[in-house]
């Protein structure tokens, strides 16, 4: 079929066309006028996510970013949400309510769970393209109550996202402070032990946690290692320094005398000074040698007694030592029991105390932006829209309408149909003479010969 033929049906049948356009657009129209009309109310909030946690200090990471703001988007149509908008509002209370949900539901079921539910279907939250503010959306029938449950679902929402953490928080920090009391009585418990095992086996702890019988045995090491390398008289040590130095005086003294024999000469009352000199720091050396060698005799002999006896009580303590290491091992093992439930004590309870912190705040880490934006114009129906989507049905209703008609009943309405009919070419056309003149193209399209219209031989074309 050629555009032209497809031309010539919808001409002739114009009128279902027509028909279908208009009949489409008034039924579309009169239907859209009997809907009950819905206003649109908007209400924002600010997702306060790049300013840190005031307790804990956390951040929320960018790649959980996506996730975070659409729990918070179907948080706002929550049961818990709109359950709380529902109390507010007193639907459940309401004559007009209660009629509508017995009507409705015929009186079965949970009316609160029935009205919240009506709120979560007019609900709808979003996130604003590039930003970190959601909008919440609410239409009715009634533009004030539209404003009204906005304002209410913000409302409820932000006291529903503090309460959700500070509620967590008070969970957590039950159960730590559970797990706090238990490692207390744990810590209580290990420390008894402890203590029940020092008194049964006379074992005395100092302040720095070591008993006393390895302080003796430490003290005893210590001074055997001082008598065997002499150190523990300090005589002999102060009188080699002092020979050390006198020592080094007479060696100052005899570079003197060298320089003054070479300037002055031996007969220099100078050079027979630094002489005289000379001869008494010798004597002084030979005097503190000869009382070093004295004391060292004297102090070798106590030395050796005092080293002798030094070394018996050594090891008798370190045998008395040895014989208690087992209890030692033991009581280390329960001083270690009792470390480590201290440890989980102290952390338990340091966890405990964040987490009341945390389940006491007041921040919801939610900013209200402006008021709440209503409408007066009904955000549907779409009296417009509707009635030219309904044209667009309508004409494209009536078309098919036409060309389902025109197979049914074909005719031959130009030369195309002709030809296509006979199977043979078509030689002339016999068509008004004034085609030639004026319209030519429209009557070859759309028009007939007339009985007035003057016929002329036209070849076909």
């Amino acid at each position: 079929m050629s555009l032209v033929q497809f031309l010539r049906i919808l001409m002739a049948r114009r009128w279902i066309i027509l028909a279908a356009l208009i009949s489409c657009t008034v039924v579309a129209l009169a239907v859209a006028s009997q809907l009950p009309k819905r206003f649109p109310a908007r209400a924002r909030v600010m997702l306060d996510v790049v300013k840190p946690d005031p307790v804990t200090g956390q951040v929320i990471a960018s790649t959980m970013m996506r996730s975070y703001t659409k729990t918070q988007t179907e948080l706002v149509k929550d049961y818990r949400v709109a359950g709380e908008v529902v109390d507010k509002l007193g639907f459940t209370s309401n004559p007009s309510i209660i009629a509508e949900w017995q009507a409705s539901t015929g009186g079965v079921g949970d009316m609160r769970r029935w009205a919240a539910q009506r709120i979560m279907d007019n609900t709808d939250a979003s996130m604003l393209l590039g930003s970190n503010i959601m909008e919440i959306s609410y239409t009715s029938t009634n533009p004030t109550v539209a404003k009204n449950v906005a304002a209410m679902l913000r409302e409820a929402y932000i006291d529903a996202t503090l309460r959700f953490r500070t509620d967590s928080a008070g969970r957590t920090a039950e159960w730590y402070r559970d797990q706090a009391e238990k490692a207390r009585r744990q810590l209580v418990a290990a420390e008894t032990a402890e203590s029940d095992f020092e008194k049964a086996n006379n074992i005395i702890l100092g302040p720095t946690g070591i008993d006393p019988e390895n302080q003796k045995l430490q003290a005893l090491q210590q001074a055997l290692i001082n008598s065997r390398t002499g150190s523990s008289g300090g005589v002999g040590a102060q009188s080699t320094a002092a020979i050390d130095s006198l020592n080094a005086q007479l060696a100052g003294i005899d570079d003197q005398i060298a320089q003054a024999a070479e300037r002055y000469g031996p007969a220099h009352p100078t050079y027979k000074a630094l002489v005289g000199r000379r001869a008494t720091l010798q004597s002084e050396i030979s005097r503190n040698m000869a009382q070093l060698r004295s004391s060292s005799g004297g102090m070798s002999a106590a030395s050796q007694a005092n080293y002798g006896q030094l070394t018996a009580e050594y090891e008798a303590q370190k045998q008395k030592v040895m014989a208690m290491q087992d209890k030692f091992s033991k009581l280390s093992q329960l001083q270690r029991e009792v470390a480590m439930r201290q440890a989980q004590y102290d952390k338990a309870t340091q966890r405990t105390a964040d987490l009341r912190l945390e389940a006491d705040v007041a921040e919801s880490g939610l900013v209200v932006l402006g008021d709440v934006i209503g409408s007066n114009t009904p955000s549907f129906p779409n009296i417009p829209l509707i009635g030219l989507l309904a044209a667009v049905f309508g004409l494209t209703l009536g078309i098919v309408i036409a060309l389902f008609s025109e197979l049914m009943a074909r005719r031959v309405r130009g030369v195309e149909d002709l030809a296509f009919a006979s199977k043979v070419p078509v030689l002339a056309v016999i068509a008004e003479g004034r085609r030639q003149r004026s319209g030519g193209w429209l009557r070859r399209l759309f028009g007939r010969v007339g009985p007035q219209g003057k016929a002329d031989w036209q070849p076909a074309q």
